[in-house]
């Protein structure tokens, strides 16, 4: 008798996770299971970043994004000091179809002095959907 309840157990959860599996690869749809890829590209993501520019030594990050359509750009800035993060800066604002957004920031002087900075970039559709799922549009680090 129980081993016999023990296999339905087995039976149902080996079920629930073909389901679940298959589900996944259903809602990522047949190319991106198929090839791996996220299926985020430079025309679904609304904008790129043509630019971006890091210099520890002269506490600079900047970037460079154009947009075909408009969307809420966020850059996350995590600036490192003697290996440790010293802060994290970050800006954002609407950037419209056709338009640029370039910028260029000074960070203040640290002790010890700025030895990496992190740039990410990514885009919104709608900021407030909290179902949303921002797009990668750039990243670096030096």
């Amino acid at each position: 008798m129980r081993s016999s309840t023990n296999r339905k157990r087995v039976a149902r959860t080996v079920a629930a996770v073909a389901m679940a599996a298959g589900a996944l690869t259903v809602a990522a749809g047949p190319s991106a299971a198929a090839t791996g890829a996220s299926g985020v590209s430079a025309s679904n993501a609304g904008c790129v970043t043509t630019n971006i520019h890091v210099d520890p030594s002269a506490r600079e990050a900047g970037w460079t994004v154009d947009c075909t359509s408009r969307r809420y750009v966020f850059v996350d800035v995590v600036v490192f000091a003697g290996g440790v993060a010293d802060s994290n800066p970050r800006e954002a604002q609407w950037v419209d179809a056709g338009d640029t957004w370039q910028d260029l920031n000074v960070y203040p002087q640290t002790t010890p002095a700025i030895d990496h900075i992190c740039v990410h970039l990514v885009t919104y559709v709608d900021p407030d959907n909290p179902f949303e799922q921002p797009e990668t549009i750039g990243h670096s680090c030096v």
